[in-house]
This record gives structure tokens, C-alpha cells and sequence, in this order.
């Protein structure tokens, strides 16, 4: 057909349409493709991700040569804005502003093994999705990565931020050169290479220049953002672009330019700071050079101008520690017992493993260590050879700090979504080597606390959660949809750790909760005084459950979000090197909590249900964590965890007489080697083959340790 005719109509989707193209054509336009009734591509945190397939074969008019291109697409608009409020770059989908919560992506594996693994992948992409993140940031100092993980953001619904590969820390400011890359012209023809590469993936949803590239008049060199530029125009047309995730910080600032005027900070905070208007700096931000003139934040003019607040957070960081089950995988057993003691605020104070493997201090600038808070008896005096009492107890300890720690970090920069932040990532979320610091998942794909931090801060992605704001002890409820729900209630209860309901309340919340808005409840949440005669010495906690219900306007169907905090007395605050003393007196005194937990595998899908039961009448089961694991008396003492696997909750809290449910999930490549054991449980081959047992672990802070065998389904429903 000519040219003409086919850009003067518009192709039907499932129609073969043969065209012939000179064989010294640059390009040929098809014209354009009508979809009827197409179905809109969205984040996974927003609707569904419908993708489509174009199939083009090519074949040489002798019919001698043949090639065949298959690719996938997704059908959604894409454009960004500056907010109004947060003076930001917002992203929009389907022009509707989504707010990102995101992680930093450096790469799977550091020495690219698993670069076209389609599984690795879909398992840390959708370790990400679980949680509640929408977001990936491919950083500017890494690489743009293989076609498979672009397919699996296409599949999950994850939004890519994509850097090119440049960044501040040796493009010229730490190391290098500003006039870095070397070959300007090779470097532009990658960037041009990889816009055609990725241009199809409806996941792919903005550019960026680099990785904090400043002074703007230096980096990113001139003609190469030039280039970028033209690139992006010619060859992809719909994606914004910004030529830096950082610049200056004051009133050089230029928004058109970057994201934001500064990231960070990367260590442990104290979690009311979460929801100051810049966590970790002051407000409003001042430069290097006011700091150094002693310059008032009270003398800023323009506070509100967009180079005094981050309202696009491209890396905020914190702690992290795996869980002990992988930190017996790549550290000495020495180094095991050489774990940090109390107090230590440098990564050379420690064991040369501990260091090497980047530890991470827990102590604050203020020298409050946020593990030996934990500690029982209470810690007198912070010194390096005063520490926790086992290896065991300092990793559950950090498990506890680091919830605590991003449960804070990712519902401070929510509850003022466009009005102070329009995104976050966390500095980062993924881990391409065994490591102590950076990641809410390791490299094992093993989560850690403060992975089920953030999945319960994010309500594993619900979009109308609660927020409890630690500063002033406010509730608020955040809708991230474009569309209102309709509110029903609020509730909390408070209870002593034995169990004991202490007090409670029902707050009515608005009728109407708006799209993309955070409802500001007119109340504030009371400390209930209370006795505590376990230890009447240590410092009073309660556990406050807060939950919301809601429903759309299309049916009746209550939905309801909960949230769990271990609270202190507010007005003694949370200097207190003891504050959790008494939490560490229940895990060191007291009996282990026993569960009551049954678990069974859906015949077809091998998905697993366990049904947990608090049957005790005192003690809270605190901490409550599950693992999919090979029968333990078959092991030889190495980790026995079945990896990955993926979780509705974890870590999570039980009240006497509570009863909760947890779905387990793994990669099919895992389920296939299971079977149903003529014994009647889930096995992995066979028994007279030397098969055995797949079981859940269940543990915690309190919890005494047990494995269940897992129940297949079909022989428990006839029994």
C-alpha cells in the first residue's frame, strides 16, 4: 500500500496490513493504529496493566531472507507539572498525578549474573510492588538495564525513573572531570540508542540527565544536555526530562533544571523528624555558603521558593541489617560474636568484616543508640564493650529499630502529599551484593523489619491509608487515587504489653475523602497513663492499634487499613537511651508466647494459608515473623529458608485472642518440585526417594519458635 494511503487512515488493531519499503528507506511511518476500547495501562498502586502486542515481519522480495520483531506496549499518556503547593516535579499518569514512592535501583547483581534473568527480576520487582512502592529510580552512577526488567515493570506496574550514566561523585565534584564522558559523541549515541530501545515500555516514565550533576553551569556538560535533549525530542517525544536529580541549594535553584535542591540525609533519625517539611535539614534549607556565614533560616526571604524545600526526594536513607539468617551466610563466625556494641558511631569501631561489608551506625548524632534502646537490664553507660547480650538478640533488636525507623520515613513523607512532597525514594531498596547497609531486601531476597516497616506505613499499597503523625501526635487519612471514597470511621485502641486494653476511641473522619488529598482529622491522639507493675522501674510502653474504614461509592463493601505502634509517653520524649527496656524485659524475662498455627497449600495454584491464633489469655505476641522453610531435621544447620518467597504481613503484632491470616507465595520454578506426600502434607519430592517436608517457621520478638507442616488442601477439606 503507498505511504500515503496509510497515513491518511488509521489501521484497525488485529488486521494484517503488507506494505513494501524501498530498501534505502530511513524510517516509514504506518500512520497511526486505532485500539477500540482501549484499555489504559496505570502503576500498580493505581489500576491495572493491560499491555498489547505488535508483531512486524520482515522478508526480502526474493523471499530468501525473513525477520520477525515482536514487542509489547502499553496504551497510557504521560506528562509532569510543577505542583503548586510542594513547588515540585509531579508525574502524571493518564493525566492524573501520581505520587511516587519509590527505591533506588544500582543493579540486581554486581557482577551482572543474572542480567537476563527474567525471574530475578519479576522477584525483586515484585518484592518493590508488595510493599506499597510504585517507583524505581535506575541511578545515573549504574547502568540502564537489560530488556527483561523493563518487561517486568511493563507486567508489575512499576514506574521507572531512568537515569543516563553520569553522576556527581566523579563527574568533577569528588572525582574526575566535568567535561567527563571522554567521547561526547559515542556517549550521545547510547543515550539515542537506548531511548529507541526502551521507548515502547509504558513502565518507562521519565528521563533524567544523571545523578546529582552540579554546579549547572559545569555538569552535565552543555552540548551533551543538549543532545539528550534533541534525542528524546526526536526519537520519544511524550517523556519529560530533567538534566539532574540534584542542583544548588537557594534561590539558584532552577526547577527546569532538576528535581530538587538537595537528597538525603542516609542515617537513623529520629522518627518525628520523618514529618518536618525537610527530614534531617533545616526548613528552609540553607546553602553551603549561608551555613558558613552563620545565616539565620529567619533571614531566608522566600521561604517557600522552590530551592528552600526538597519536594522531590530522589534518595533518603537510613539503617539497615539482614536478618541473622543471612548474616551467618557471608559473615565469620568470629565476626558473628564481634557484633557492634552500644554507642558506636563509626563504621571504624567495629569488627574489619562488620566495616568492609559497610555497617551502617544505629547511633543518632545526639549519640542515643537506637538498638541498645532495646536492651535489658537497661543500659547505664554507652561504651563499645557495653552491647546487646547475643548476636541473636542485636539482630532482632534491628530488626525492631529499623520497622520503627521506615515505618516513620515512608508515612512522614506522605501525610503531606502535594502540598510538601510529590515523591520520595529510599537511598536504596534493592541489594546487588551481600551487604550492611542500603536495603530493605537482601541480596539473598530475604526481607528484613525494615522492609515490613515500610509494607505496613504503605499499607502494602492500599491507597487510603492512616498516617499517625509522631511529632504531634495528629491523625490523618491519605487518598493517593484521583477518586474520593467515602469515609465511615476511625478507631484505635491502646493496650499494656501484657495485653490489656488501656483505653480507645472512634474519631468520625469526612464523609467524602478526596483524590489525591490527605484528610487532616481535628484530633489528637492521647497517651493513656496507665500502671505497668511488670517492671514499674522502666519506662511505660503501649501498643496502639489504629484502623480506618471506607468504601467506594459503588457498593457497600467496607475495606479497612490497620496500623500497629509501640508508643511512649510523649512528654518525656524519645531521648531516652532505655526508652524500649521494658519491650527487651518481655523478650529476657517472660515466657515465649505459643501460637496456635495451621497452614494449608491450594491444590492448584500451591499457594499457601496460614491461619495464626493467639489463644493465651496475657501477653502480647510481639513481632510475629513466618518463614517458608525445608524441614529443619533435614538440614545441616544452614539457612533453610526458600527463597524468595512473598507475604500478605509479617512482623506483625498479636493481641491475646487475636486471629490473623497470612498468604505465602513463591516463584512457580520453586512450586513445581513440590507434591502432595502420602502422609497428607506438602513435601518436596518424594519420601522414598529422600524427599521432605516443606514447613512454616514462626518466630519473634516473644514468639516461641515452631514449625508447622503445611496441610494439602483437598485431604483437609475431606477430613
Amino acid at each position: 500500500q503507498s505511504q500515503e494511503l496509510l497515513e491518511s487512515s488509521a489501521l484497525a488493531s488485529g488486521t494484517i496490513y503488507n506494505v513494501t519499503i524501498d530498501q534505502h528507506a530511513a524510517d516509514y511511518h504506518l500512520g497511526n493504529i486505532r485500539i477500540p476500547k482501549a484499555k489504559l495501562w496505570w502503576p500498580h498502586t493505581h489500576g491495572d496493566q493491560p499491555l498489547y502486542t505488535v508483531q512486524v515481519l520482515f522478508r526480502s522480495s526474493d523471499n530468501a531472507y525473513e525477520s520477525r520483531v515482536d514487542t509489547t506496549f502499553g496504551v497510557r499518556t504521560v506528562s509532569s507539572a510543577t505542583g503548586a503547593a510542594s513547588k515540585s516535579f509531579t508525574l502524571k499518569i493518564n493525566g492524573h498525578p501520581i505520587f511516587l514512592a519509590g527505591g533506588n535501583w544500582i543493579t540486581t547483581d554486581q557482577f551482572l549474573r543474572f542480567s537476563n534473568s527474567y525471574q530475578r527480576y519479576c522477584n525483586e520487582l515484585t518484592l518493590m510492588a508488595n510493599a506499597g512502592f510504585n517507583s524505581i529510580r535506575v541511578w545515573g552512577g549504574g547502568i540502564t538495564e537489560t530488556r527483561q526488567f523493563y518487561h517486568v515493570a511493563d507486567e508489575v506496574g512499576m514506574l521507572i525513573y531512568q537515569e543516563f550514566w553520569m553522576t556527581g561523585d566523579n563527574n568533577g565534584r569528588f572525582a574526575g572531570d566535568y567535561d567527563w564522558p571522554n567521547d561526547h559523541g559515542s556517549y550521545t549515541r547510547n543515550v539515542r540508542d537506548v531511548i529507541r530501545k526502551l521507548r515502547n515500555h509504558p513502565s518507562l516514565a521519565f528521563f533524567g540527565g544523571g545523578n546529582e550533576l552540579y554546579p549547572t553551569s559545569k555538569s552535565p556538560p552543555r552540548d551533551v544536555d543538549e543532545q539528550i535533549r534533541m534525542y528524546i525530542g526526536v526519537y520519544d517525544g511524550t517523556r519529560p526530562y530533567v538534566s539532574s536529580s540534584v542542583t544548588e541549594v537557594g534561590d539558584s535553584f532552577d526547577p527546569s533544571d532538576s528535581l530538587a535542591p538537595k537528597d538525603g540525609p542516609y542515617g537513623i533519625q529520629r522518627e518525628e523528624d520523618f514529618f518536618d517539611r525537610n527530614p534531617g535539614f533545616t526548613s528552609p534549607l540553607l546553602s553551603l555558603d549561608e551555613l558558613a556565614r552563620n545565616v539565620s533560616i529567619h533571614d531566608v526571604k522566600n521561604k517557600r521558593a522552590p530551592g528552600r524545600n526538597i519536594g522531590f526526594q530522589a534518595e533518603i536513607g537510613s539503617v539497615s541489617h539482614p536478618e541473622l539468617e543471612s548474616l551467618k551466610r557471608f559473615l565469620s563466625s568470629d565476626s558473628l560474636k564481634s557484633f557492634p556494641g552500644c554507642g558506636v558511631t563509626s563504621c571504624f569501631q567495629v569488627d574489619q568484616e562488620w566495616n568492609y561489608l559497610k555497617w551502617l551506625p544505629f547511633t543518632e548524632q545526639s549519640g542515643l543508640d537506637r538498638i541498645c534502646q532495646f536492651q535489658y537490664p537497661p543500659v547505664s553507660n554507652l561504651t563499645i564493650d557495653n552491647r546487646m547480650d547475643s548476636i541473636e538478640d542485636y539482630s532482632w533488636a534491628a530488626q525492631f529499630a529499623q520497622y520503627i525507623q521506615y515505618n516513620a520515613l515512608v508515612q512522614g513523607y506522605s501525610h503531606r502529599i502535594f502540598d510538601w512532597h510529590s515523591a520520595f525514594y529510599i537511598w536504596k531498596t534493592s541489594s546487588p551484593s551481600p551487604t550492611l547497609r542500603g536495603t530493605l531486601y537482601d541480596w539473598y531476597l530475604a526481607t528484613n523489619g525494615g522492609y515490613w516497616g515500610a509494607h505496613s506505613g504503605l499499607s502494602g499499597g492500599n491507597p487510603v491509608r492512616l498516617i499517625f503523625n509522631r511529632h504531634d501526635w495528629t491523625l490523618n487519612v491519605v487518598n493517593t487515587l484521583p477518586k474520593a471514597f467515602l469515609g465511615t470511621t476511625m478507631r484505635w485502641t491502646a493496650h499494656s504489653l501484657n495485653g490489656t486494653r488501656v483505653g480507645g476511641d472512634t474519631v468520625s473522619i469526612p464523609d467524602q475523602l478526596n483524590g489525591n488529598h490527605v484528610a487532616h482529622l481535628e484530633y489528637k491522639l492521647p497517651w493513656i497513663q496507665s500502671e505497668q507493675a511488670f517492671m514499674p522501674e522502666l519506662q511505660n510502653i503501649l501498643l496502639y492499634r489504629m484502623e480506618v474504614f471506607y468504601r467506594n461509592e459503588y457498593d457497600s463493601i467496607i475495606h479497612n487499613t490497620r496500623n500497629d505502634y509501640y508508643l511512649t509517653d510523649p512528654s518525656v520524649g524519645s531521648e531516652s537511651q532505655s526508652r524500649y527496656a521494658l519491650l527487651g524485659a518481655y523478650r529476657k524475662v517472660l515466657p515465649r508466647v505459643r501460637l496456635q498455627v495451621s497452614c494449608a497449600a491450594d491444590d492448584d495454584s500451591m499457594d499457601i494459608m496460614c491461619k495464626v491464633d493467639h489463644l493465651q489469655k496475657e501477653t502480647i505476641g510481639i513481632m510475629t515473623r513466618f518463614a517458608l522453610v525445608l524441614d529443619p531435621s533435614m538440614s545441616d544447620g544452614s539457612d533453610n529458608r526458600i527463597l524468595p518467597s512473598f507475604y500478605s504481613q509479617n512482623y506483625i503484632t498479636l493481641l491475646p485472642g487475636d486471629s490473623s491470616y497470612v498468604k505465602i507465595n513463591t516463584t512457580n520454578e520453586q512450586k513445581q518440585t513440590w507434591t502432595c506426600l502420602p502422609d497428607g502434607y506438602i513435601g518436596v519430592g518424594t519420601r522414598k526417594r529422600g524427599g521432605f517436608f516443606l514447613m512454616v517457621s514462626v518466630d519473634g520478638w516473644n514468639v516461641e519458635q515452631s514449625t508447622i507442616l503445611i496441610g494439602c488442601a483437598h485431604l483437609l477439606a475431606t477430613t
